[in-house]
């Protein structure tokens, strides 16, 4: 009875053994089945190649079969990029600058450029504006802009400009160029259809003979943005513009704009969006120079600075309020070159009050060399900066054109 019960047993049992049998393999089968399936839709999505099912990557611009595939296969391959928020990127990297100006000739010696290295590796400073662009209107560096060089608008006082931008940063400071704009009195005399004229109908020149490039022309917008843009592919992270501006020296009453469509303050002011559309792409911030005067007067001081109008379309506005370049009484000072935080107090607060919304950074260039009468040295330079901090700003240029800086005036390096 026990040998019937063990072979019944048995029998009630094989089916279930089967049963399990069958089940775990069909199931199995379905794992394997999925789990290829999803890896393929998973490696698809990341961007990558995996021929699973004809399903496409979820990341390129189109995989479809359409029977061109170089391996056989009926896709055809794209390149995959990984996109970088750059404007992101500039902005979480931002440091606030507290600067020097650098010439092209003393960056390109290394000697020169040594000894301003030094003094900003002993105090505050951590940023150097170096000429990329002139009031010559040469560029100073050999760059890839066709028209620089067909039209031997180069002089290459800098033979190592990505050197120079790795020594910069190796030393913790930023890299800023600066390119002057239409006062470019050599691409005028190359391409005098693009400066401004005379009423006579030959080229108009200011006071020291010097032609002019017309700011309405868009043609020239391009080529300043191309040498912006080359610059911030050699690694400069900020685009100054300078002389961003019509001509203020000179009989003014006999300058002709044969392609004027608007009011000047206009046309600089779409001058510098057009720049800032194309270099905010690189991720570069743009910064434009401006009289001091703009943050005093409500008129475009005739040069087509509006500075509401040019700090909507910048990222910083650097307005040069040098005591020196004031009238008396002036902020109701009586000397203003003498008194130089006095001026520079009155300055920032018509700043803080004209550029309140725009969205702009206001850094100044503060007076580093002596005119007037009045002898800057450690008081007067450091009686500036004290202003501008006292008004609750942190960023300052210092102008020397001889690079002479008082060192005296600055913080040690913490």
């Amino acid at each position: 009875m026990g040998n019937n019960l063990f072979k019944r047993g048995r029998r009630r049992r094989t089916p279930s053994a089967l049963l399990i049998l069958s089940i775990g393999s069909v199931g199995l089968v379905v794992f394997m089945l999925g789990f290829v399936l999803f890896w393929g839709v998973g490696v698809r999505v990341a961007g990558g190649n995996a021929p699973v099912l004809g399903i496409p990557s979820l990341s390129r611009p189109s995989s479809v079969s359409d029977g061109n595939g170089s391996d056989g296969s009926g896709f055809r391959e794209y390149p995959v990029s990984v996109p970088v928020d750059l404007l992101t990127f500039r902005d979480l990297s931002y440091v606030p600058v507290k600067g020097i100006y650098v010439s092209s000739w003393v960056a390109g010696s290394p000697e020169h450029l040594e000894t301003q290295l030094e003094m900003a590796d002993r105090t505050e400073i951590n940023a150097m504006v170096v000429d990329i662009k002139d009031a010559t209107g040469y560029v100073t560096y050999d760059t890839g802009v066709e028209m620089a060089g067909s039209l031997d608008l180069e002089e290459l006082r800098i033979k190592d400009i990505d050197g120079l931008v790795a020594r910069l940063r190796e030393r913790e400071i930023v890299p800023i160029a600066r390119i002057v704009c239409f006062k470019d009195p050599i691409l005028a005399r190359r391409k005098p259809e693009w400066a401004v004229r005379d009423v006579d109908g030959g080229l108009w020149t200011d006071n020291k003979g010097f032609p002019y490039i017309d700011p309405y022309r868009k043609e020239a917008w391009a080529y300043l943005v191309d040498v912006a843009e080359d610059a911030v592919d050699h690694g400069f992270r900020e685009i100054q513009f300078d002389y961003v501006r019509f001509p203020s020296d000179g009989k003014i009453s006999d300058t002709v704009y044969p392609g004027k469509n608007s009011d000047p303050e206009d046309a600089i002011a779409a001058f510098l969006q057009y720049a800032r559309e194309r270099l905010e792409l690189r991720g570069a911030w743009v910064s434009a120079d401006v009289f001091g005067l703009t943050v005093h007067t409500y008129d475009d001081l005739g040069i087509g600075q509006k500075v509401e109008k040019v700090s909507r379309n910048v990222d910083i506005v650097s307005p040069m309020i040098y005591p020196s370049h004031y009238s008396s009484g002036t902020y109701g000072i009586q000397d203003p070159n003498s008194k130089p935080y006095e001026t520079i107090t009155g300055a920032m607060q018509d700043a803080a009050t004209r550029l309140e919304g725009t969205g702009a950074t206001v850094r100044p260039w503060l007076q580093d060399f002596s005119l007037g009468g009045v002898e800057y040295g450690v008081d007067e330079v450091e009686a500036q900066i004290r202003a501008v901090e006292d008004q609750g700003y942190e960023e300052w240029l210092l102008w020397d054109p001889s690079m002479r800086y008082t060192e005296g005036a600055l913080r040690p390096r913490s």
